[in-house]
């Protein structure tokens, strides 16, 4: 529709949608009388202010929200206006109170997406009815089915495949869009009842930070956003956050006002960039070349903070050089515990055990440079060698002019930002996720970490290292592991001893409840029966076959010792990264929520070449058509956020609780997830009655009850389909962390603060308070009061004694260039976070699209590569490598540096010219460190511990097609 239009067709057709909508200031003009005798609706008007006028009025309005996977700015509360049943608009709320006249409030609060739902919501992408392929998968045939017929069919294939082949053949992929509320609730508790299988897919979407948990042994922990405002340094170091934290970005420049400074670390010259007050450029994926020479300036010049680096550090701890492990108490006594680490002190100029139940040091005075000969308690003599002493050898090969040739940043302009870091108080950086999507982005998270551990600055109020932010009620898991509620003490409390037997043992109450998180990657637990949880990542390699796509792997200077096929065998053979369904049982349904792997996944096309011919039944669970559902065999209408009642997953930065309340009842059948689930139960359960069919075991020798299926995930219809609202009353009130409200009260407005830190399992590691009138400071319980550390050693961990990690000369921090993924190719194809949608969501929304750089795919490159292949703005091109090509528009931009390119992601498949897309030349092969297991936290968690895919090291060659993309 043109942006223009003049007043007779804005009268037309205002007139033609109020009057088809019986609004209010209508009446039916029987004299206007047409053939059949139906008469029109005529607008009672006398200009057209009344018309403009009239959409101002509403039936009601409602508090709600997006319940999609924001993630950083996540989540804004909305006014919603409904009139005659629809959603006509919505506006931020903007309500939000001032917590302390020191810091700014948290208004406004929302973005375009968000702005322009009410739109999205009825455009011609939205399904209402459930349909059934009836042509081949992909060929975009459908018939409209009723819900009986679809359910009935899907719960038949269902107990097909359970019975003869196992409960652990039924996957769920669930995506960016899961809730942690009232959806998963239900998928939480099939799961649990049923055995079948979770993937988790925070690796395989390129959120993994896997370098903070090595360094943390956990990756979620962050501040608030208004704690930016104490800071009097900002590093926007691996990331945009003004382009992508929306309603985030006042914060950082309001924190300007009162004297902050920016700096940017950056390949483009983006919009933080422009923001900041020095903008450093680097070449794609040498960040750690970087970070490890600010952190020999900071050593060499006598910066490092050594109380904190002693008390809060693994530096001090020593390391025995006859075998690279760290050296325990268990290697020099008797009935020596081998989680018991040694230091040497200071004032007694002896070896000493590191405190374990503790941080705090008491009368202990480590030495950092140590390099000593100490005899073992079998007579053995070994040297032996401080971390903090092994780093400043590993630093010494990073002067700023040895690290200028790897990283492309000047040695002067590398001691200027050594210089700005160690000059003020508090530094802080932000939260993204960019680093973990280079390959060996862990080596560069550890390496920034490094700098805020020898500066200190970690734990203060307005300084800080920014872990993953995820905050979440904890009522959840509650919800979706009890039989009903009367028995949710009895049912938590079968871990009792367990949790008691880890707290004797000198456990912080973080590491228990983070243990429960990695209990579900362990099926047929005898603790508490539990969802069971897997890698995607490693399920879409193996059973998936993008494995495959990694064939020449060793062409591509990963720097491995072996093929990367060895690292994962040995790592499946050893049980370090648990993969379910084991490789020789492949999956055969699949059932997509909120979810859109065709589209997300790197190599996916080879998913419809390898794991969809295995799938007897692939449902698609979405509002929409997206890329995954147009190759599945049902897609099921599932009701968008204003159609139900929801509470969702949040982060720290925006520590509210933001609620959906339903704003108009779901669209034709469209149902909510939370019913569309309980429906499958109810009709397993049907069928297999019918059947005859009562239970099977699982591949762990547990039960699953097929014929009470529905009964037992409704608590004896305690929970039935359409209890949305109720099932959110029921987390809610199981939650700890809003104890100063009501569900009532909350739902109303929208949106309340935390009260406190949830436990958790992803939650709890932010380890702090959660005050009502000040910021939010991450790690506080450590800083402050000493609470150990959930790494192996207890401590912010910099040196990873594993068997990987010493091959690969990882045991330290440290800089490996960039692979060639793809091939031998001179342009590196880096990517970002699309401002105009969130993940897919909005990708083909036309609204958003009249606000991008074009209409459809394109790819950002330099003006110098752009002239060197005779390619002009606009034109199409073709991006190839070994793996394979798609087509796309150039957008040359005065923003890139020679030799990168830059895609803005979740461009739908359907989006792009021809065959192929963005993910085709992205193999993203795995990351042997990332396979590594038996160790106290490099186990696989919930969120944490699992293999990530990297699409920012692949290498490319675009040339320009001369017929405008037809060949």
């Amino acid at each position: 529709m043109s942006a223009v239009m003049n007043r007779r067709g804005f009268l037309k057709s205002a007139a033609a949608l109020m009057g088809s909508l019986s609004l209010p200031g209508f009446v039916v003009n029987a004299a206007a009388g047409v053939a059949g005798g139906n008469a029109p609706a005529v607008p009672l008007y006398t200009s057209w202010k009344d018309v403009y006028r009239s959409q101002w009025t509403w039936d009601k309005v409602v508090r709600s929200t997006h319940h999609l996977n924001c993630w950083y700015q996540a989540h804004c509360s909305w006014d919603v206006y409904v009139k005659d049943g629809i959603v006509y608009r919505e506006e931020q709320a903007a309500e939000y109170e001032q917590i302390n006249p020191e810091l700014p409030d948290y208004n406004p609060r929302g973005c375009q997406k968000g702005g322009c739902f009410s739109e999205r919501m009825y455009d011609d992408t939205r399904i209402t009815h459930p349909m059934r392929r009836v042509g081949p998968r992909g060929s975009g045939k459908w018939e409209r089915v009723s819900w009986d017929e679809a359910l009935d069919d899907i719960a038949d294939a269902y107990l097909d495949v359970t019975v003869e082949e196992g409960t652990d053949r039924t996957i769920w992929d669930l995506g960016p869009g899961i809730d942690l509320g009232v959806s998963m609730a239900a998928q939480g508790r099939f799961s649990m009842l049923t055995q079948s299988i979770s993937l988790d897919m925070d690796g395989e979407i390129g959120d993994s930070r896997r370098g903070t948990l090595e360094t943390f042994g956990k990756i979620a922990f962050e501040r608030s956003a208004d704690d930016y405002f104490y800071s009097d340094l900002i590093l926007f170091w691996g990331g945009n956050p003004i382009y992508t934290q929306i309603p985030q970005a006042h914060f950082f420049t309001e924190a300007r006002y009162r004297g902050a400074k920016i700096i940017s670390v950056a390949p483009d010259y983006n919009p933080s960039a422009i923001k900041s007050d020095l903008w450093i450029p680097i070449k794609p994926g040498t960040d750690a070349a970087l970070a490890m020479a600010v952190c020999h300036l900071i050593v060499a010049g006598g910066h490092v903070k050594e109380a904190f680096v002693k008390e809060q550090t693994d530096l001090p701890l020593l390391v025995r050089t006859d075998t690279s492990r760290f050296l325990k108490q268990a290697d020099m006594q008797a009935e020596g515990r081998e989680d018991h680490h040694m230091l040497w002190d200071a004032h007694s100029d002896s070896l000493q055990t590191a405190p374990f139940r503790s941080l705090a040091l008491e009368a202990l005075d480590p030495m950092l440079d140590v390099s000593r000969s100490v005899t073992l308690k079998d007579g053995q003599r070994v040297e032996v060698r401080s971390v903090y002493s092994l780093l400043r050898d590993r630093l010494a090969d990073y002067t700023p002019e040895a690290a200028s040739q790897m990283c492309g940043v000047s040695p002067k302009m590398i001691r200027r930002l050594a210089h700005e870091i160690v000059s003020v108080d508090k530094v802080a950086n932000i939260a993204q996720t960019s680093m973990c999507k280079y390959y060996h982005g862990n080596l560069a998270e550890r390496a920034m970490a490094l700098i805020f551990a020898l500066t200190g600055n970690i734990g203060r109020r307005g300084a800080g290292f920014s872990g993953f932010p995820v905050l979440n009620v904890d009522g959840g898991d509650k919800f979706a592991l009890t039989p009903n509620m009367r028995e949710v003490a009895e049912t938590f409390g079968r871990l009792e001893p367990f949790i008691q037997q880890r707290l004797d043992a000198g456990d912080s109450h973080e590491m228990v409840v983070q243990g429960l998180g990695r209990l579900m990657f362990v099926p047929g637990n005898p603790l508490i029966r539990l969802p069971i949880w897997t890698s995607g990542t490693l399920f879409w390699s193996v059973h998936g076959g993008i494995g495959e796509l990694s064939a020449r792997a060793e062409e591509w200077g990963l720097g491995n010792k072996r093929p990367l096929q060895a690292y994962l065998d040995e790592s499946l053979s050893k049980q370090w990264q648990p993969l379910q369904p084991a490789p020789d049982r492949p999956p055969r349904i699949m059932i997509s929520l909120v979810s859109n792997p065709l589209r997300r996944l790197r190599g996916s096309e080879k998913l419809l070449e390898v794991l969809w011919p295995k799938l007897k039944k692939v449902v698609v669970m979405d509002w929409r058509i997206n890329s995954t559902a147009r190759h599945a065999d049902y897609v099921l209408p599932a009701a968008p956020w204003y159609e139900r009642t929801n509470l969702k997953w949040v982060t720290p930065l925006s520590p509210y609780l933001t609620t959906c309340d339903q704003a108009t009842a779901p669209l034709g059948e469209a149902k909510t997830d939370w019913s569309i689930i309980v429906l499958l139960a109810k009709h397993i359960q049907k069928r297999a009655r019918e059947r005859g069919i009562s239970a099977v075991k699982s591949p762990q020798g547990l039960e699953v009850k097929l014929d009470t299926l529905y009964d037992d995930l409704t608590m004896q219809g305690e929970f039935r389909e359409g209890d949305d609202d109720k099932v959110a009353r029921a987390i809610f009130d199981l939650s700890s962390t809003h104890k100063n409200k009501t569900w009532d009260e909350v739902k109303q407005k929208g949106f309340a603060r935390f009260d406190g830190l949830p436990e958790d399992p992803v939650s709890i590691g932010s380890m702090c308070e959660f005050p009502a009138d000040d910021s939010i400071v991450p790690l506080t319980f450590h800083v402050r009061d000493k609470v150990p550390y959930p790494t192996a050693s207890r401590r912010i961990q910099f040196f990873v004694d594993h068997p990987f990690y010493d091959e690969l000369d990882e045991l330290l921090p440290r800089f490996k260039a960039p692979p060639m993924i793809g091939g031998n190719y001179p342009l590196m194809m880096t990517g970002g976070k699309t401002r105009w949608s969130i993940h897919s969501t909005w990708r083909d929304s036309s609204l958003m699209l009249r606000l991008e750089a074009r209409p459809e795919p394109y790819m950002l490159m330099s003006v110098a590569d752009a002239v060197q292949r005779g390619i002009a703005d606009d034109d199409w091109i073709r991006v190839r490598n070994d793996i394979g090509s798609f087509k796309c528009r150039a957008k040359v931009s005065p923003s890139l540096r020679p030799g990168q390119t830059l895609m803005h992601h979740a461009w739908e498949q359907y989006q792009f010219e021809g065959p192929g897309d963005m993910n085709t030349v992205s193999p993203s092969p795995l990351n042997p460190v990332e396979l590594a297991g038996g160790h106290p936290h490099l186990t696989a968690g919930l969120l944490q511990g699992q293999n990530s895919v990297f699409d920012r090291d692949t290498r490319v060659e675009v040339e320009r097609i001369a017929d405008g993309g037809r060949t």
